[in-house]
Order: structure tokens, then sequence, then C-alpha cells
């Protein structure tokens, strides 16, 4: 769960339709493409998981991945998992795995 905090409130603490409205776009962000790819960019771009990926997935395109951070300055960092500043990965940062 990338932003535990705010899902325990949306699901324990009643009705919230502005918090709800607030984490929409995150998991429209999140189910893109097929699990895990999105979750695990995001863990990434979070420096919560080395970037490693075994194909065939493969990391969101770059305009995703910007588009990531821009929603984590939204909801605000300090909601999310880790401790670490998001960043935009490069392509190049990513690590492919075709076997074990």
């Amino acid at each position: 769960n990338l932003v535990p905090g705010l899902m325990r409130k949306l699901m324990f603490e009643g009705k919230n339709p502005s918090l709800n409205s607030k984490l929409i776009p995150l998991m429209e962000w999140l189910f893109q493409e097929p699990n895990p790819i999105g979750l695990n960019t995001a863990l990434a771009q979070l420096g919560v998981v080395r970037p490693v990926f075994r194909l065939p997935y493969v990391p969101l395109p770059l305009e995703k991945r910007i588009e990531f951070v821009n929603l984590v300055k939204e909801i605000g960092r300090e909601n999310f998992v880790g401790d670490k500043d998001v960043q935009v990965l490069d392509d190049d940062d990513f690590i492919l795995v075709g076997r074990y």
C-alpha cells in the first residue's frame, strides 16, 4: 500500500468524498497497466525498493513516471511509504532481468 494512513482513514473513518476524490488519480495511475508494473515503478521512485524488473514486466514510460512525482506532490509526500524524496527515474536507472 503506497498511502497506508490515507487508506486506513478512507476505510475506517466513515465516508470521506474529498479524500476519495483526492486518491482516485493515484488509483487510476497505479492500474493503467497490469499489476505490479505501476506499484513497482512507484516504489522504486519513492526509494523503497531497488528499480529491478523481471521481464516481461518493464517500468512505466518516462511521462508516466513524471506524472507519479506530480501526484505525490499533490497528495503529500508525508502520506506515502518510505522516507526518501520521490524522484523521476530515468530509463537507465532501471535494471531489467531476463532470468533469476
